[in-house]
């Protein structure tokens, strides 16, 4: 998860992120966008990467948690929603 600094939706949305990612056995990295070179900096906040090894799957931007389980139905075998 990239986030930016005072982003609120970011704030409400890490725990479920967080949640969904123990449920299924997923990494979880919070990356500050401060933090990232401005130019392979994201627009938009939250933004997620799905890595499989040193590989990006997927990667999508918001806190909608219909596509968040959409994204992830399509890449995790047994896939279990929070």
């Amino acid at each position: 998860m990239i986030k930016k600094k005072g982003c609120q939706p970011c704030r409400i949305y890490e725990p479920t992120v967080k949640e969904i990612s123990i449920i299924n056995n997923i990494k979880f990295k919070s990356i500050q966008a401060e933090d990232m070179p401005e130019k392979i900096r994201p627009e938009i906040f939250p933004y997620f990467y799905l890595r499989k090894e040193n590989e990006i799957i997927e990667s999508w931007a918001g806190t909608n948690e219909r596509k968040m389980h959409s994204v992830l139905k399509r890449s995790i075998k047994n896939f279990k929603a929070n």
